[in-house]
């Protein structure tokens, strides 16, 4: 249990350390969420808070564990979306232009050979996916896990809250299953937000981008999609 201590508090210091400085740049390219009549707070707030949360977790699972093929392009899928959600956070892309940089993101895991390949129901089932739908079906989940996490951005410490929660919940769940990397992954993540967490509660001082929530969707939900006993096997 020690080892994953390390990634942990690589997050959290970094992450924590981070954010002040990403504050200070929100502010100076103009991402900022301004007062309106559908939001509760009074002043402008910086929206670039999530960079510090990716920088924090993309340093501890690169200082604390290997890099395989699968996982490399986790990080690309995730790279690449935190990319579209800070262009969005400055020049407030459209809808459609989103969406579409979602749906490519989503791809990249899927081009290093991440598909899902079958599903549980609630009676305790496997449903086998057909190889010619694996593909269209791992990145409509992809994408929709992602906004998924996103809806839930609505009030000050509330995402990144939950983001800790679910991620040490699901760090306890891989410990016990022996599967070591999505534990690692898991205790950088919560650590990462853990870090940032101490600016984002009300009233919030920073806010994450958005797309760093479909950051943490993208991860968690291919964490719950991947064979990581493939990679023990290596």
């Amino acid at each position: 249990m020690l080892a994953y201590f390390v990634p942990f508090f690589i997050g959290l210091i970094v992450s924590y350390a981070l954010t002040p400085a990403v504050k200070k740049l929100a502010v100076r390219v103009g991402a900022v969420d301004r007062p309106e009549a559908r939001k509760v707070h009074t002043h402008i707030i910086p929206r670039l808070g999530g960079l510090a949360i990716f920088i924090g977790f993309m340093a501890a699972v690169l200082f604390s564990m290997p890099v395989y093929k699968e996982f490399l392009g986790f990080l690309l899928g995730a790279t690449a979306i935190v990319c579209l959600g800070i262009w969005d956070d400055i020049k407030n892309i459209p809808a459609k232009v989103k969406l579409t940089g979602q749906i490519i993101a989503a791809a990249i895991p899927v081009v290093f050979g991440v598909q899902i390949e079958w599903v549980t129901n609630p009676f305790g089932t496997i449903l086998i996916i057909p190889e010619w739908l694996a593909v269209p079906v791992t990145i409509f989940w992809i994408v929709g896990f992602t906004n998924t996490v996103n809806l839930i951005d609505g009030l000050d410490g509330l995402a990144a809250g939950v983001s800790v929660i679910a991620s040490i919940s699901m760090f306890f769940m891989a410990v016990s299953m022996n599967q070591y990397l999505p534990a690692m992954i898991l205790v950088a993540m919560s650590g990462a937000a853990l870090g940032f967490l101490q600016y984002n509660f009300n009233p919030a001082k920073i806010s994450w981008v958005i797309q760093v929530a479909c950051f943490w969707g993208i991860l968690w939900r291919l964490w719950l999609s991947w064979d990581w006993s493939r990679q023990r096997q290596r």
